[in-house]
């Protein structure tokens, strides 16, 4: 059909036909690299929310132990650093617990000091359940310096790893972070 037009017709659809095809292709690269670029926007928009979703709301620094000898007792004194990494404020209790499962009998303590119906169980895991005996914190951006003092039975190995507890005022577990000695 096109042989039957005229030379100078057939170029004329020839180059409409071309100008359309360079249109398409150039529409096509244009909504691509549109695409690529909302993608990639996407992406670093929710990579910045799954940042903020795995930061956690305590931070720990500074922790510190130190064991004590005399002739009559034995202490080890752990020190450590808390603070909330978002705005506001936390009413929280603090619990210590020193413990050496490596040995036969087990040993453990724990501060503040618990009684039989506190946050320890007689094997000396955490249940939680009495938020009100530990150590009452509010803690907000800025650090709090917590100091703990528990006393290591006379003779006996030294506890292998201390874990701190932050509890809500419900007894929920806010935070469980254990420190290899």
């Amino acid at each position: 059909m096109l042989r039957s037009l005229a030379p100078h017709t057939r170029r004329l659809l020839n180059s409409f036909a071309y100008t359309g095809l360079v249109a398409v292709v150039a529409a096509l690269g244009y909504l691509t690299f549109y695409a690529l670029n909302h993608r990639h926007d996407a992406e670093s928009t929710s990579g910045t929310a799954a940042e903020s979703a795995t930061t956690p709301l305590f931070e720990l620094s500074n922790f510190s132990v130190r064991l004590e000898k005399s002739s009559d007792a034995e202490r080890l004194t752990i020190a450590v650093r808390l603070r909330l990494t978002a705005t506001g404020s936390v009413d929280c209790a603090i619990y210590v617990v020193a413990r050496n499962d490596h040995v036969s009998p087990k040993i453990w303590a724990v501060w503040p000091p618990q009684d039989a119906a506190g946050a320890m169980t007689a094997g000396g895991h955490f249940r939680g359940n009495n938020p009100t005996s530990g150590q009452n914190l509010q803690l907000t951006t800025h650090w709090t310096r917590v100091t703990a003092t528990i006393d290591h039975p006379i003779g006996q190995p030294a506890f292998d790893v201390v874990t701190v507890y932050l509890v809500s005022p419900q007894g929920e577990i806010l935070l469980s972070r254990p420190f290899v000695l």
